[in-house]
């Protein structure tokens, strides 16, 4: 059965100018996290999310990694991350066994590493509070999916990420398990912004999935930005904030100029008002 990557509602979305904007907020607040889903503002900032001094104490944990390694099929693109993502699986059955049984060890990896810390743990809990129904960690083939990353973009004048898309459709198309999602969200907790450079790009605009091959530049599955209709708006993200946006939407990050990009990741899928926040990376 066919499914189209975004919800028929959203389909060739352009958001109203009007919505081109950011939401400042103290905290994550169900309020919030609908104006975002339903597309009132194009991204939610929640600055001090965690206090600088803890960020800067993982950071030091971070450049001393050891499996910090970058994406298996994507060794050109100078990002570094621990733990696997469902993207680089391809859908191929071999290696969705493979994220999977990573997945088990992420957390413990995450915590491993950051003295006990756990930035993708706290984003969960901060959601579960947020949401009514709270949040999930779904499961494929009865095995829960990675439940975040952290990652990092090395400092690198054709670094970066180019405009792209992210969508649990598009990486397992076919899924009827996740057919209805309509709503994708990305969450960026960040630990270090880099010297320079780095800047979050999100476009006012959401691809179909017949668009989508239309636009790619012929790199993985990179956009050419020449074909967009809009200007992005940029964000510089601050160390210790929490950035979500809808990730259907076109995004890129900027090269970084020097030192190292950090951020504990994961996405976020919305499946209803009534139902759990789906959590996963």
């Amino acid at each position: 059965m066919h499914h189209d990557f975004f919800h028929p509602d959203t389909l060739a979305t352009m958001i109203d100018t009007h919505h081109h904007s950011v939401q400042v907020e103290d905290s994550l607040t169900h309020s919030s996290l609908n104006d975002l889903i339903q597309g009132h503002c194009l991204a939610l900032r929640i600055p001090q999310f965690v206090p600088s001094e803890i960020c800067m104490q993982w950071q030091q944990c971070i450049r001393a990694a050891e499996d910090l390694k970058r994406y298996e099929h994507a060794q050109d693109v100078p990002v570094s991350r621990i733990g696997m993502t469902l993207f680089e699986t391809e859908n191929q059955p071999e290696k969705l066994a493979a994220y999977l049984k990573d997945a088990v060890h992420t957390f413990s990896r995450i915590e491993a590493l950051l003295s006990g810390g756990n930035p993708v743990w706290q984003l969960h809990m901060e959601l579960g509070m947020a949401w009514p129904a709270s949040f999930a960690r779904p499961k494929m083939n009865g095995q829960e999916m990675n439940p975040g990353i952290i990652r990092a973009f090395e400092a690198d004048p054709q670094g970066g990420l180019p405009p792209h898309v992210d969508f649990l459709l598009k990486d397992v198309p076919g899924a009827t398990y996740f057919e209805d999602i309509t709503c994708q969200l990305a969450a960026n907790l960040y630990i270090d912004t880099g010297e320079g450079g780095g800047e979050l790009e999100i476009w006012d605009f959401m691809p179909s999935a017949e668009e989508l091959p239309t636009l790619f530049q012929g790199h993985h599955d990179f956009i050419d930005r020449s074909r967009l209709p809009t200007a992005p708006l940029v964000i510089q993200p601050q160390v210790g904030e929490l950035i979500l946006f809808r990730s259907q939407c076109v995004h890129a990050v900027r090269p970084v100029e020097r030192s190292m990009r950090m951020a504990a990741s994961c996405f976020i899928g919305y499946f209803g008002d009534e139902k759990p926040l789906h959590v996963w990376a």
